[in-house]
């Protein structure tokens, strides 16, 4: 069964990774985010933090705990803001990528 999101399901979501970790940005990348997803088609979540974020806060655990229960298959990556930028200028790295092709759903 395809779980359809729409846009105030993404406010959901974006509303409970802003919650567990207090970011810098959140993007949505990958299928979704180009609109030629399919059927099976999770969503990809790239969630950037402050370099002084805890440990705990720099890993992808906290996501799956915030996004339990509302029916979606996403794969969350978090990165420190430092890693995100000294990727961004390398054509084929993901932060590139993300920044192209990607959607920026949070700006604090």
């Amino acid at each position: 069964m395809k779980v359809v999101v729409k846009e105030s399901g993404l406010d959901d979501i974006v509303e409970r990774l802003k919650h567990a970790y207090d970011p810098e940005r959140i993007y949505l990348f990958g299928s979704r985010a180009r609109g030629d997803e399919g059927p099976d088609s999770d969503f990809d979540f790239l969630v950037v933090v402050p370099d002084d974020a805890s440990r705990e806060r720099r890993g992808s655990r906290l996501a799956y705990q915030a996004l339990r229960g509302t029916g979606v298959a996403a794969d969350v990556l978090v990165w420190t803001r430092a890693y995100f930028e000294s990727r961004r200028h390398l054509k084929a790295s993901l932060s590139s990528t993300v920044e192209s092709e990607g959607r920026l759903l949070y700006v604090a």
